[in-house]
């Protein structure tokens, strides 16, 4: 016969998981959020993106932002805050996305990946989906990226603040680096 040899973890799993969030308050949490993953509301959302994107990136620029965070400290504080809280919003849209699509997303924690904190939520159950709504799921997170940046813009317009700009342009890096199909990102799945 055959030994049984020891499984071993995989390098690239998260480590260290910590459930912060039950299942039940997950739900709770998701369930007013499920609209935003409607035809009729994403694609509008979409579209506000790309047009933000084109005065951002192609009129007004970053350097207003960058300038602001490096001459006040507390504004780069209020940025890395930002980075928390827009993670969270999303994992709470894979979670909404989950639950939109008829499955039930369970807990909502933090863990280690390689050597960085991350956030995690369980959405083991949207397996059971089709295609669509589990591709719905994966991108729930960045989709909810994009909805913070334009949340980032609102406040730019509101108050004038050029952080909020800044914050815009790190949500879209974060984007970016979600969607690599290298690491166990979104992109990966």
């Amino acid at each position: 016969t055959t030994p049984a040899l020891d499984k071993r973890a995989p390098l690239m799993a998260l480590r260290h998981r910590k459930p912060l969030l039950s299942e039940r308050v997950v739900n709770a949490a998701a369930r007013p959020f499920t609209w935003l993953h409607l035809p009729f509301v994403t694609i509008p959302v979409l579209l506000a993106l790309v047009a933000f994107d084109v005065w951002l990136f192609g009129v007004h620029g970053i350097a207003g932002g960058l300038r602001s965070v490096l001459y006040n400290p507390l504004l780069l504080l209020a940025l890395l805050g930002s980075v928390v809280v827009a993670t969270a919003f999303h994992e709470l849209g894979h979670a909404s996305a989950c639950r939109y699509g008829g499955a039930r997303p369970g807990v909502m924690g933090v863990g280690l990946y390689l050597v960085w904190p991350a956030f995690y939520c369980d959405v083991t159950d949207a397996y059971r989906l089709n295609r669509a709504g589990r591709l719905r799921t994966d991108l729930g997170g960045v989709y909810f990226n994009a909805i913070f940046v334009l949340l980032a813009g609102a406040v730019f317009l509101i108050t004038g603040e050029e952080a909020a700009l800044l914050a815009a342009v790190v949500q879209h890096l974060i984007m970016l680096q979600q969607l690599l199909p290298l690491l166990r990102f979104d992109g990966y799945y």
